[in-house]
């Protein structure tokens, strides 16, 4: 990284004084293009009003980063925070404006750097690039900088799916360009997002709409969140390229006009973990390939074409290791694809309303050998996967508002689902072991006290079999599913008063193989008593239908099995201290029923263990909590925010009755994020410094001034994850936990862990250089990630990511 950006810096002498700045104000409720809109860049006399389209444009901006203010008789103020205007390019900001009603002449409006999320009065956030690249250290994944809320969790460093308000993965709901995308992420698993990376580039990401809880009736088949992703269009003006390397992979993106009324944006990237973190406390390196691109075509200023494409490869072998996600497996190939593609149209069909239609596939393909080594160096595979799931899904939305108090929307998605599973487990003998101390004593049977204190950890040890009292049964399998599933939704919006909106939505979801029909209620109240402050309340009954490996399941009759379901409600007050700084208190409650676990029996050995012969709905818990969430936009040369949650989420087991912590029961949890920018580009001192020869030789450094400097913080710390202890049985050498046993008794130590980001901007005279260094845990603490048991009784800690420093830059030409 070092020699590129010397030689880049070298190379790009001189820099060009000015950029543009265009973009498109809409009606963030209709989507209708709003005219004559005021757009102001702030800290300059330069502005523009929006065109019968919608559209804006300012030439001659001096490079830069800036506010944009953007303001309309009638609609909320918006302003946009830290856009950076490069030379010789078009930066492109587009804003949704959402009605205001006015409570009488002179009544002045209220800017916000805050943009509402459509639909939500509660649990919502919405981001832009702009937060996404300066996030420390989200590495430019969006996945990782949502952990930023309060209650917004992952499993362990080493996988970016997040776990919301003490759900569980494989909760959440992923949406990009109106399209779902079931696995979002790198190295995708069964009943979960799962990887360690979002495949979605995030230089196509123009805003995220994150909803943590309680969202509305338009999304369904999720209980714990969504997130909404909005992908931008490609420059219309001229054929552009970047180069680009960081946590997600090094690689190219190319964007440009297609045709006089389209574009086209288009990536591809390879993996950079395996170069960059062999030392990192990942027990395994992965490798991947990212492709994703997006065509645009405007029909007429009322009717839009949209396609997009985005799939990934991904490999990763283990041997040798014994580590959380491969345990009993000591050598392990895996290989997985995808491939999601879809056609959106979308036509403002009045002025006022607006419909989307949307058709998409989707493949995944996941393969696994399960291996050892003989004596003689021969591989024997003893367990083997090839499981692939197709969908094709159709799906509508239309909204119409009548008049300024009441807006309906509704719409409708089915999906066509193939599973095709092909699994099988080579079955061995069970084994009764005997122990000697040395190799002249004999071999002989032992009391698990005598184990325990004269022949464990003994480096003299011997042991071989004596006996075999079983055999593992071996077992093949293919599984061959096809059904449907298909919703349909209704929602009112309505503002009975002016200080008061009411958002009441129904929906109703079908899965055709097991023949469950559910009805979804969702209701949302927000009270404003001035601009400044809002109470808010929602709620509803969320469902979701069983994972696709639970109904394709050989394990018992799956038609029989529920839908699972959440009643959650969260309650809080808004209040904006200023502009730019936001407060928001919530409470909420989760109580889960009908989910689905395995039944529990006595297994042919007497001991009690867990037969994984039928699933049924015998689940239910709840999750309570309080969040604190303060944030200041990007203004005046830095940010922050400080997130803090405390929740108790807990499962009632089925056996007796008695309430245990949930896996995910994190307790507290604080987040304080925190960045200042120098503009050292406005310093007399420093454009001298920048001719220098010093300053082009020492410009790779970290530390070394650029024309925009940030300097990034992130703290967090969570409370110890809840786990089941096991036992060691020695006779068979090997663990596991009595079905009598108490389960998640113990918990790992808190975790803490301290980031950095340290991000320079370059602009140069046809190029524009953003460089980054990203050090997660700085201090090198030790985060437990889940305890490795091992075959000869001892255990070990798998630890999450250690001091992992990686480097980026992002090169525009």
């Amino acid at each position: 990284m070092k020699k590129i950006i010397l030689l880049l810096i070298v190379t790009s002498m001189g820099w060009s004084q000015t950029g543009r700045l265009i973009g498109l104000v809409r009606d963030g409720s209709i989507y209708q293009p709003l005219v004559g809109v005021n757009v102001m860049i702030g800290g300059t006399d330069l502005g523009a009003a929006t065109d019968i389209y919608g559209n804006f444009k300012i030439n001659n901006v001096p490079v830069g980063s800036y506010d944009i203010h953007v303001s309309m008789m009638g609609f909320e103020t918006v302003s946009r925070a830290n856009v950076h205007i490069v030379p010789k390019r078009n930066t492109t900001v587009n804003f949704n404006l959402h009605p205001e009603v006015l409570q009488g002449e002179g009544v002045e409006v209220t800017a916000t750097f805050f943009e509402k999320t459509k639909d939500a009065v509660t649990s919502s956030r919405t981001v832009d690039i702009e937060e996404i690249r300066s996030d420390p250290v989200g590495s430019y994944d969006i996945m990782a900088m949502m952990q930023s809320l309060p209650s917004v969790i992952s499993g362990a460093d080493q996988t970016n799916e997040i776990i919301v308000r003490g759900g569980s993965p494989g909760e959440n709901l992923f949406v990009m360009d109106h399209i779902e995308i079931p696995y979002p992420n790198h190295f995708p698993e069964q009943g979960k997002g799962g990887g360690p990376v979002t495949m979605v580039d995030t230089d196509f990401i123009e805003r995220v709409d994150f909803y943590a809880g309680a969202f509305p009736a338009k999304y369904g088949d999720k209980i714990s969140s969504v997130m909404d992703v909005t992908l931008r269009d490609g420059n219309r003006d001229n054929h552009l390229s970047e180069f680009n390397f960081n946590m997600a992979g090094f690689g190219f993106n190319f964007e440009g006009p297609f045709t006089e009324k389209g574009s086209y944006i288009f990536s591809l990237k390879r993996s950079f973990l395996d170069f960059v973190i062999q030392n990192s406390g990942l027990m395994a390196i992965p490798k991947y390939w990212t492709s994703q691109g997006k065509i645009s075509y405007h029909i007429s200023p009322t009717q839009k074409l949209s396609f997009n494409v985005i799939g990934g490869i991904d490999e990763i072998n283990i041997e040798g290791e014994d580590d959380p996600q491969t345990r009993s497996a000591e050598n392990v190939d895996f290989h997985s694809n995808q491939l999601t593609m879809g056609l959106t149209y979308k036509n403002l069909f009045s002025k006022k309303g607006y419909g989307i239609v949307s058709l998409s596939g989707n493949r995944v393909g996941l393969n696994t050998d399960v291996y050892r080594y003989l004596l003689d160096g021969e591989k024997q595979q003893y367990y083997g996967q090839d499981d692939a799931e197709w969908e094709m899904a159709l799906k509508g939305d239309w909204v119409y508002r009548f008049n300024s108090k009441v807006e309906t929307s509704f719409g409708f998605n089915a999906k066509s689902i193939s599973l095709d599973y092909d699994n099988w487990w080579h079955g061995e003998p069970r084994n009764i072991y005997g122990y000697a101390l040395s190799a002249n004593t004999p071999i002989m049977l032992i009391s698990e006290d005598d184990f325990w204190n004269d022949y464990f950890d003994q480096d003299s040890l011997w042991f071989e079999s004596i006996a075999t009292v079983g055999t593992y049964d071996s077992s093949e399998t293919n599984n061959i599913l096809d059904f449907v599933k298909t919703g349909v939704f209704a929602q009112i919006n309505f503002k009975p008063i002016d200080k008061l909106e009411v958002i009441s939505g129904l929906r109703y979801e079908n899965v055709s193989y097991t023949g469950n029909g559910n009805i979804s209620p969702r209701l949302g109240i927000s009270y404003g008593f001035s601009s400044l402050f809002k109470l808010n309340i929602s709620g509803g009954r969320y469902y979701q239908s069983p994972f696709n490996i639970h109904l394709n399941s050989p394990n018992g009759d799956t038609k029989l099995l529920k839908n699972y379901y959440a009643d959650q409600w969260a309650g809080g007050i808004e209040y904006f201290l200023s502009a730019d700084t936001r407060m928001i208190f919530e409470v909420y409650s989760k109580k889960y029923e009908n989910m689905i676990a395995f039944d529990i029996l006595e297994s042919s050995d007497g001991r009690d263990s867990l037969d994984y012969n039928m699933l049924v709905n015998i689940g239910e818990g709840e999750s309570n909590g309080i969040e604190f969430f303060i944030q200041k936009k990007y203004t005046n040369n830095w940010y922050g925010s400080f997130a803090w949650s405390h929740s108790v989420a807990e499962g009632v087991d089925p056996r007796n009755g008695e309430k245990f912590p949930w896996t995910y029961d994190y307790g507290d949890v604080v987040t304080l994020v925190g960045g200042y920018k120098i503009r050292f580009m406005e310093y007399e001192w420093y454009q001298k410094h920048k001719k220098t020869l010093l300053a082009k030789m020492t410009s790779w450094l970290p530390i070394a001034p650029a024309d925009e400097y940030e300097i990034g913080v992130k703290l967090r710390y969570m409370g110890g994850r809840p786990y089941t202890p096991k036992s060691y049985d020695h006779n068979i050498r090997e663990w596991f936990v009595n079905s009598s046993d108490p389960w998640n008794t113990e918990r790992y130590d808190n975790y803490i862990r301290f980031d950095i980001l340290l991000q320079q901007r370059f602009n140069f005279k046809k190029t524009n250089l953003i460089a980054f260094w990203d050090i997660m845990n700085v201090f090198n603490r030790d985060n437990p990630w889940e305890t490795v048991y091992l075959e000869d009784g001892s255990t070990d800690i798998a630890w999450q990511f250690k001091t992992f420093p990686v480097g980026g830059i992002i090169l525009e030409f």
